[in-house]
């Protein structure tokens, strides 16, 4: 057989997703050919625009521009009809027996404008999609007219059946995992095989199907060529906005472990081939949950990593993984990074709505562990959670402000089908999915946590809407980064009703600019010369880390809106303006801010019991 697999991410260069690379090594070992069309290495014109998602990161100065970036391959640029037509042609020379899309939620609207063209043009070659989105939502992907089957779950011995199917000429009814479309329109769904539960009879990933980009990206400012591996599958974890839930639903029957491990000498084996092959620099590990392991298991892996490896390398793992002895295990093995998923500050929501029974006080002493070894410390923020208030927001900023986190990542709250959270939406009236087809109508190139928020906000109780949401999404890294005597300015910007304010987007200009010193001790690389004689006037705020962003931010101003900035410093001095939502600036204050609980443990309790029952019904649809 020759598969044909088309991977239609856009905003994530320098990854290799494993489940692809597993297929295409599973096939081959098996005498079939593969071959993978991977958006990545394209940069789709929107807007008007060549816009590259992997520099929004460096534009709100949450990521170090990259000082030997010619490392990075170039993209080529092509208007969305040029990819398609690229496809096209790509499968006419390879002339595939099947064609396949593989997507993760974000990446399906792109994968799905792309099938629909490669469907009419190749009517009779049968079509599939797997992945993530397709798992989790196979009776609304089966709809479309572009593909002929779904494959639920993990696909490796799914394609060998296919692939036998295939060169016997046979029909491919009764494969498990697969819901097949017949003829008359019926769906034939068959129920799931078993997990895989000794991942070492895998073969090694095949990374000869990737192209350059999927090879290098940056890491505090100096591009690396990464290679991708996984230690385990499988997070067992019931957090209510996860489709985890989902997957540990479905496979529930086989009475199988979800979560399943390699053996370290196989995770070893597998980075010592690429490292040789490849000549590969840094590691990214998938895991979601790095850290969920034994003792004895992780002290195998410091071991022998150090001694055989000892390339750096950068994990995510939970909060409450992070231990004296595990932290001191990572340093050892040359971690470099260690991302959390905080998702909000505010314990209410994170132990109630989002199922996430984990305190503050646990991030704080897993960040604290994190810097005492030398850890980039990186934070997961979710923005725009059901029933959370710009109140709440900044009791997120306050967070990272308390445990001093060096990377901030944040996304819109986006309610992924297969959620339990989902699903208590709809039945409340807070997500309206005839409304989210039209937000998310003819939505191609991006993330949907990058674009408006779905929620119905005016049935919600809170002070948030979807345009203050993107304000505060921007200016998130500021207010965290800023001191609190200053935020005035960035409230300014917040509260702006004015997108085209020139005022409001110069001030953001130079705020992010002093943002982007203060984190890494340097000016941005397009900013070549600094005018000290342009800051003569000084302000005394009383505060001297205000006092010197002060003089950062006039150093950098330049001539226009001078009058404008001195009036707004100048209440601030005389405390005429202060902070909209203020938050105390000492550690044992602030300590006390990010502790305060309104929902009681049993309120907490009964609505994880509720987003339960809801996951538990919605598995019933798997059986």
């Amino acid at each position: 057989m020759k598969f044909y697999m088309i991977y239609s991410n856009q905003y994530a260069t320098g990854n290799k997703p494993i489940g692809i690379a597993s297929l295409s090594a599973i096939l081959k070992r098996e005498g079939h050919s593969f071959k993978l069309f991977d958006c990545t290495a394209y940069k789709v014109k929107r807007d008007g625009e060549f816009t590259d998602w992997n520099k929004t990161g460096e534009k709100v100065s949450q990521f170090m521009t990259a000082k030997n970036a010619e490392r990075l391959p170039k993209r080529e640029e092509v208007t969305y009809t040029q990819l398609i037509e690229r496809v096209i042609e790509d499968i006419n020379i390879f002339k595939p027996d099947m064609i396949g899309l593989s997507a993760l939620s974000d990446d399906y609207p792109l994968g799905l404008r792309i099938m629909e063209k490669v469907k009419l043009s190749f009517s009779n070659i049968p079509t599939i999609i797997g992945g993530v989105h397709a798992t989790i939502d196979p009776a609304g992907v089966i709809t479309e007219k572009c593909f002929d089957m779904v494959c639920v779950g993990e696909g490796e011995y799914v394609m060998l059946d296919i692939a036998k199917r295939i060169d016997e000429k046979k029909d491919f009814l009764n494969i498990k995992n697969l819901w097949v479309k017949n003829h008359d329109g019926t769906i034939h769904k068959n129920i799931v095989r078993p997990y895989e539960q000794n991942l070492d009879n895998f073969p090694m990933p095949d990374w000869s199907i990737y192209p350059d980009t999927a090879f290098y990206k940056p890491f505090k400012g100096k591009v690396y060529k990464y290679g991708d591996f996984e230690m385990s599958r499988g997070c067992p974890y019931k957090c209510s906005y996860c489709i985890n839930v989902q997957m540990q639903a479905i496979y529930k029957s086989t009475r199988e472990n979800y979560h399943r491990e390699k053996s370290i000498k196989r995770v070893i084996e597998e980075i010592k081939y690429a490292k040789e092959k490849y000549e590969i620099e840094f590691i990214k590990f998938w895991d979601e949950t790095f850290l969920l392991m034994s003792k004895e298991r992780l002290e195998e892996f410091a071991e022998l990593y150090s001694k055989e490896i000892g390339l750096p390398y950068v994990i995510e793992t939970t909060a409450k993984s992070i231990t004296p002895h595990s932290a001191s295990l990572l340093k050892k093995s040359n971690c470099k990074s260690a991302s959390l998923g905080l998702e909000t500050g505010s314990p209410d929501l994170r132990n109630g709505i989002l199922h996430k029974p984990t305190e503050n006080e646990t991030y704080l002493n897993a960040f604290k562990l994190l810097e005492i070894n030398g850890i980039q410390k990186v934070s997961y923020n979710m923005l725009g959670l059901p029933m959370e208030k710009q109140s709440d927001i900044f009791k997120t900023i306050a967070m990272n402000k308390l445990c001093k986190t060096d990377t901030q990542t944040n996304g819109k709250f986006y309610p992924y089908k297969g959620t339990p959270v989902r699903r208590m939406l709809i039945e409340k009236g807070w997500l309206n999915e005839e409304r989210e087809k039209e937000i998310t109508e003819g939505y191609d190139f991006n993330s949907l946590t990058d674009h408006k928020s779905v929620l119905e906000f005016d049935q919600i109780d809170t002070d948030l809407n979807g345009k203050l949401l993107n304000r505060i999404s921007k200016l998130f890294l500021t207010y965290i980064v800023w001191p609190v005597k200053l935020w005035p300015l960035i409230d300014c910007i917040k509260n702006c009703e004015n997108d085209n304010d020139e005022f409001m987007n110069y001030l953001g200009d130079k705020l992010n600019e002093v943002t982007y010193f203060s984190k890494f001790k340097e000016w941005p690389n397009n900013i070549h010369e600094i005018n000290e004689k342009d800051n003569k006037i000084q302000y005394n705020f009383e505060n001297s880390i205000a006092n010197e962003f002060s003089r950062l931010l006039l150093m950098r101003w330049g001539n226009k809106f001078k009058d404008e900035i001195h009036l707004l410093l100048t209440k601030i001095e005389k405390n005429l303006l202060s902070a909209e939502f203020p938050i105390p600036e000492s550690e044992k204050e602030l300590e006390k801010f990010v502790g305060i609980e309104n929902y009681t443990e049993k309120e907490k309790r009964d609505l994880r019991q509720e987003l339960r029952n809801i996951a538990k019904k919605d598995s019933e649809a798997y059986i």
